[in-house]
């Protein structure tokens, strides 16, 4: 970051738009949560629209959903006959901020319980998250989100 005066706001702009995309992955990790432990049309919707109405969720294994019809119903229907239960953890985020445009990439470690078989324990699932965002009239929202999965090395 520069120190001249010229720069100063310029440079608030920047932190500011950190903190709220911090604040909206943030969303996106309990909307998540909503999602698997109280599924259903109002938690499908309020994970939706923290998307662009053409945004991409690309889960790897778990799917890949584009636009905001098929983002809900995955929410909705989809991603929840998987899950039971999940806490995500979002942290450790690399974001660049380029006026209206910006992308992160963070790390997540997620604990979930598998719907199927009936009685499965807890599982751990490690990995990252590359985003892009983009600031709308009503604040940042998701344009892109890809997962990767994390799988240790086997000896």
């Amino acid at each position: 970051m520069t120190t001249n005066n010229e720069g100063i706001p310029a440079q608030i702009a920047v932190l500011e738009a950190r903190v709220d995309i911090a604040e909206l992955k943030a969303r996106y990790a309990r909307g998540a949560d909503a999602v698997f432990n109280d599924p259903g049309p109002a938690n499908a919707a309020v994970l939706a629209d923290l998307f662009t109405e053409d945004g991409v969720l690309d889960l790897g294994p778990f799917g890949r959903y584009e636009g905001r019809a098929n983002l809900l119903n995955a929410f909705e229907n989809i991603l929840p006959q998987g899950t039971k239960w999940s806490t995500h953890y979002i942290v450790s985020p690399l974001l660049t901020v380029n006026g209206n445009e910006a992308v992160g990439n963070w790390y997540y470690q997620i604990h979930a319980v598998p719907a199927a078989p009936p009685g499965a324990g807890l599982i751990q699932i490690l990995g990252s998250y590359a985003d892009a965002y983009v600031k709308v009239a009503g604040g940042w929202k998701i344009k892109e989100s890809i997962a990767t999965i994390f799988a240790p090395p086997i000896e």
